[in-house]
């Protein structure tokens, strides 16, 4: 029996993926789970059943939506790029817009990198308590990270209802996880730009100006 290792729950997540594959009819779809097409994916730390079938191809087949879904229950697109060695995952809806947001990323993520040696130092000083940061969800959000590993992540670690932490802890979480860094610096620079139009206020004030 092909479900014999299988939740009734996730039994119930692939037949929901499997009734989203178009152009299909209802008979083929009612198979389509021992046809094998259906998987099994765990990567930065999302659980997720991927239909192999169901893909979209792009920019000459460099770049390819495969359409998922979650242990969790959320429909996603898992978008692979033939260079690079993990997917990205998207909540959109539409494959277009999901590769978008993924091609967004990886060039987020090319700048981060770029800036890697400033966001080590900015970690080893939130550790060594040389200086103070807070991290909140929206610098994660704002990060080169998806949505689903950022709430994946924060799970396995227990703090899945936290939405912020101090920079140390954060630093601390780079350790278990390097991608964290790209969180790290979102907030580094929400902060110098906090910190910019703070001093831009004041020296704007009247009570400067007089």
């Amino acid at each position: 029996m092909l479900f014999k290792r299988l939740s009734h729950s996730q039994e119930k997540l692939i037949h929901r993926l499997a009734m989203m594959r178009p152009m299909t009819s209802l008979m083929e779809r009612d198979i389509l789970p021992v046809t094998g097409d259906i998987v099994e994916v765990r990567e930065n730390w999302v659980r997720m059943w991927v239909d192999t079938g169901h893909v979209v191809s792009f920019d000459g087949g460099r770049i390819t939506a495969f359409r998922g879904i979650c242990d969790r229950g959320q429909p996603m697109w898992l978008v692979r790029h033939k260079n690079k060695k993990h997917g990205y995952h998207s909540l959109h809806s539409d494959p277009i817009d999901a590769v978008e947001e993924a091609q967004a990323a990886w060039d987020a993520r090319r700048g981060g990198r770029a800036r890697w040696n400033e966001v080590e130092r900015c970690a080893a000083d939130l550790l060594r308590g040389r200086r103070r940061l807070t991290v909140t969800m929206d610098d994660a959000h704002a990060s080169a990270l998806c949505a689903p590993g950022i709430e994946a992540f924060l799970r396995r670690i227990g703090l899945g209802r936290v939405r912020r932490v101090s920079g140390r802890i954060a630093a601390l979480m780079m350790k278990l996880e390097p991608q964290v860094g790209f969180v790290i610096l979102a907030a580094m620079d929400r902060a110098a730009a906090e910190a910019t139009e703070a001093s831009d206020a004041v020296r704007d004030s009247p009570a400067t100006a007089s």
